[in-house]
């Protein structure tokens, strides 16, 4: 036993010595390296790979026809500085009072105002179809917002006027105001009392005209319709006379363009110095349009019917059915209850001219009457109404 420990020993302390010299030791065998140490590589003479880590490399996708990631849209926010709101103006016409006749050539004060009060300048227009007679600008008072314009209206033209006031584009104020001649002058005066402001009047046919007149230039006037905002003539007709009442016919042409016209009659050398024109807006029509049914009486002033005797009657009807225009005289309702006295049938011609001598028996009562004449029916019935009086 004792042999066997100082054995071990010796054998210890010889390995330790050894291991520190560095000698070469006893390879162990398969069974004990098994045993003893986990498993290792096998070395080999080259130095250790190391394994490549992946590295992850940003690749584009391939372009596509829409963006896969739009771009956002950004709207600049404005930098300017905003603009004041302009006040809502008022503009309004105080003198003359709405449908105030003026007279050409003469002085008119003109008034009005505008609200809240601004310097900027109003522009006042006097027009008569296309003719100008007022034509003006005026600073209104910047405390107080009121304007006037003292001025003389344009002396060549009389009608229906129209007066505008204009403040830019910001403000409008209107106003009809007829223009008329004066007549208690020694100028050249002409008026128009038919056709009335808005009649219509038929391509092809005879439109009737008629007024007053005195003091003509060279004795002689002319009766026309225009057309092109009231520039142009498509039929007009010259007529001596050398004052007092007139009337007359121009017949328009066949194919004419319907819509806005203008009758005049007007004396001297047509826009030239001194002449006078009267002006009436009218409304033309094709031949065949629905609405182009037209009666006219051409017979000027009162009428009055003599028992036992014919008086003439004359005037103008188109598109009437059958050409037909009838007539009837009969008792005021008042006084007669309506009582027919007389009647009778006239046919207009192809540019719309109808006549007849209308007789009025001998025992006719007296007094007040009522002469009435139609054509068509439904809605093409048209009619003219007139007290007249039956004389002994």
């Amino acid at each position: 036993m004792k042999k066997n420990l100082v054995f071990f020993t010796l054998v210890g302390v010889i390995l330790l010595s050894l291991a520190a010299c560095g000698g070469a030791t006893t390879e162990p065998t398969a069974t004990a390296v098994a045993e003893a140490i986990p498993p290792t590589e096998t070395a080999t003479t080259e130095p250790p790979t190391a394994t490549p880590t992946a590295e992850i490399i940003p690749t584009e996708p391939e372009p596509t026809e829409e963006p896969l990631f739009p771009t956002p849209e950004v709207t600049a926010t404005s930098t300017m500085t905003p603009t004041a709101t302009l006040p809502n103006y008022t503009l309004t016409i105080v003198e003359p009072a709405p449908a105030t006749t003026l007279l050409a050539g003469r002085e008119v004060t003109f008034r009005g105002e505008v609200q809240p009060p601004t310097t900027d300048p109003i522009t006042l227009t006097l027009t008569i179809g296309s003719f100008t007679a007022v034509s003006d600008q005026i600073i209104p008072d910047g405390d107080s917002g009121s304007w006037e314009l003292i001025t003389t209206l344009a002396e060549s033209a009389s009608g229906p006027g129209l007066l505008t006031a204009t403040l830019g584009d910001l403000a409008q104020a209107q106003q009809t105001h007829p223009v008329a001649f004066d007549s208690t002058t020694e100028e050249p005066y002409i008026s128009l009392v038919q056709p009335v402001e808005g009649e219509t009047a038929v391509a092809g046919y005879a439109f009737f005209m008629q007024g007053d007149s005195q003091n003509l230039i060279n004795g002689a006037f002319t009766i026309g319709v225009l057309v092109d905002e009231c520039t142009n003539f498509i039929a007009a007709q010259k007529i001596s006379l050398s004052g007092g009442n007139w009337y007359g016919f121009v017949i328009l042409p066949q194919n004419v363009e319907p819509g806005p016209a203008c009758a005049v009659a007007y004396t001297g050398e047509y826009k030239e110095s001194g002449w006078r024109e009267a002006l009436i807006p009218i409304q033309l029509r094709a031949k065949d349009d629905p609405q182009a049914i037209l009666l006219n009486l051409g017979n000027l002033g009162e009428l009055s019917f003599n028992a036992g005797q014919a008086t003439n009657l004359f005037g103008v009807a188109a598109n009437v059915p059958e050409s037909a225009v009838d007539i009837v005289l009969e008792l005021d309702d008042v006084g007669g209850n309506g009582r027919l006295v007389t009647s009778g049938k006239a046919f207009a011609d192809q540019f719309g001219f109808w006549a007849i001598d209308l007789d009025v028996p001998e025992d006719a009562p007296n007094g007040s009457a009522i002469l009435t004449i139609s054509a068509g029916e439904g809605d093409s019935y048209q009619e003219i109404r007139l007290p007249v009086t039956i004389s002994p």
